[in-house]
């Protein structure tokens, strides 16, 4: 965990990460980017850290074929093993690709296709922070 990463500066590595997830799916297939304004905050630890988590849908056009081995193995060709990021790659429970992005201080990113095959759903977890004092970690942030 970075001691230094306020809440507001975690979401918002998150929420920009999952921008960057979003654009590669190719943008012919794309009928708009809905992200999340707020999101959860999870326990990372036993000493009261938390992460924030959040979501971003890739809509895909009516008749797009999505071809999420693509998206995924572009995916891991961009992230794994580079600055501070691995990846790893896999088949969802219903057998759609599927790509899990993963920093070394603890952020966590996951991308496949939804079970209805309408988007792409990112979802983010953000590196672990502090919980401000005034932060209430059940409500929205």
């Amino acid at each position: 965990m970075d001691d230094k990463v306020t809440i507001d500066e975690a979401k918002s590595i998150a929420q920009g990460m999952e921008k960057t997830l979003a654009g590669f799916v190719p943008a012919e297939q794309v009928a708009s980017i809905d992200q999340n304004p707020s999101g959860a905050l999870m326990s990372c630890s036993r000493e009261g850290d938390y992460l924030w988590s959040g979501q971003t849908k890739v809509l895909l056009n009516s008749g797009a074929v999505y071809d999420g081995a693509a998206v995924t193995e572009k995916i891991a060709e961009q992230y794994d093993g580079r600055d501070h990021y691995t990846t790893e790659t896999g088949l969802t429970p219903d057998s759609q690709p599927s790509a899990h992005v993963i920093g070394s201080d603890g952020e966590g990113y996951l991308v496949a296709l939804s079970v209805d095959k309408t988007f792409v759903q990112i979802l983010s977890f953000s590196p672990c922070f502090v919980l401000p004092e005034d932060v209430s970690p059940s409500r929205p942030y």
